[in-house]
């Protein structure tokens, strides 16, 4: 990551500019509403599961929403009722997005990196995501892998993401939970 640029855990107050940066990046069919992202922030924010990367200035140039999830129970497209399950099996990665100015940076790749650090950390080996606007080979190169088979109530889920979208998962050895608690 450029040394311009610095990472830390998002906070409710940088919702409008997530907003912003989603609004650049995703298609008309894929910008979720305010309070979408405000419940994921708000729930999130003890556990440090959404980064984003600023530069020099402060602006918010890419970012990762991540979410702890038992795998059923992923959050569809706009949902805004999420809640932290007390004992969660997966990182779901939601959003990742990277502006026009944070392109060709390293900042997604930064992002991921801190984001499984916190996987490790709340003892989640897998981590997974839908990928959308074509891009699962970016998503491939990094580890992601479709499963094997996909089991009914995640083709529903898939469908709302549209015709294109596609699940992927990656696997790495995490630490397991002490007597942290999530609730």
């Amino acid at each position: 990551m450029p040394s311009d640029f610095s990472l830390r855990p998002l906070r409710v107050d940088d919702l409008c500019a997530v907003l912003r940066l989603q609004a650049d990046c995703y298609g008309p069919d894929y910008v979720e509403p305010d309070e979408a992202f405000a419940s994921k922030l708000r729930e999130t924010a003890a556990l440090q599961t959404c980064w984003g990367a600023f530069d020099a200035s402060g602006a918010l140039r890419a970012y990762a929403i991540s979410l702890p999830v038992c795998a059923d129970t992923m959050p569809g497209l706009h949902a805004s009722d999420y809640r932290c399950p007390s004992r969660p099996t997966l990182l779901y990665l939601h959003d990742v997005a990277v502006g026009p100015q944070g392109r060709g940076r390293g900042l997604a790749q930064a992002l991921l990196a801190r984001i499984e650090q916190r996987a490790h950390a709340l003892g989640l080996a897998r981590m997974g995501l839908i990928a959308v606007q074509d891009s699962a080979p970016f998503w491939q190169r990094l580890g992601f892998a479709p499963l094997p088979s996909m089991p009914s109530w995640l083709q529903r889920k898939l469908q709302s993401f549209g015709e294109a979208a596609r699940y992927l998962e990656r696997v790495s050895p995490a630490q397991p939970l002490d007597a942290c608690q999530l609730e």
